[in-house]
């Protein structure tokens, strides 16, 4: 699926597309920038017409090699002054209130793209969600159905089974069977209980 965004300072953004460059306005006297006004953990809202509709996506570095419909954690580093929000595979770790979003396009370390933190997803999955599922850590990046303690994703559910179509005709996407659509709102990894 390809979503795209309008935005009355970024013009017209493909949310798919990899940033080499980096945040930042665009330095038109020296060359340097990223050729959009764009800055690290911008929220921007997209949609794509062929299936999944709406939604929101953040502007985040890639802290190491990662595939589209990756879940990911966002860390945070201090960087000349600049925080960076950068994306990595969701590693799981139990209660620890992580910010979550879905990798719209592989990256590798260094560069700059959009994770999709609400609206309808397509993220990695393993075992056999349904519709209405909640969703849970099973592997770095992967979520699951199946129950693992202090490691839900909350704000977020399975709007799909894997290997379902999306769209029609010849915009219609058949995801593989380790692929489902998740429902997200700003979702978080489960913080601790009290």
């Amino acid at each position: 699926m390809s979503f795209i965004a309008y935005d009355p300072i970024l013009g017209v953004v493909k949310l798919t597309d990899i940033d080499l460059v980096g945040p930042g306005p665009l330095n038109l006297v020296n060359g340097t920038g990223a050729g959009r006004q764009s800055f690290s953990f911008e929220i921007i809202r997209g949609y794509d017409a062929n299936g999944l509709g709406g939604g929101e996506f953040v502007f985040a570095q890639f802290s190491g090699t990662i595939a589209a419909g990756t879940v990911c954690q966002f860390n945070q580093s201090l960087t000349s002054g600049q925080i960076i929000n950068a994306a990595a595979a969701w590693a799981g770790t139990a209660n620890s209130g992580d910010v979550i979003g879905v990798a719209l396009s592989a990256g590798t370390i260094g560069q700059w793209g959009w994770f999709q933190v609400s609206g309808n997803a397509i993220a990695t999955c393993q075992g056999a969600p349904v519709a209405g599922n909640p969703v849970y850590w099973q592997a770095a990046g992967v979520v699951s159905p199946t129950l693992v303690a202090g490691k839900q994703l909350l704000g977020a559910k399975f709007a799909t089974a894997p290997a379902v179509t999306l769209g029609t005709g010849s915009n219609a996407v058949v995801l593989s069977a380790t692929q489902a659509v998740l429902l997200l709102d700003r979702c978080t990894a489960q913080s601790n209980i009290t």
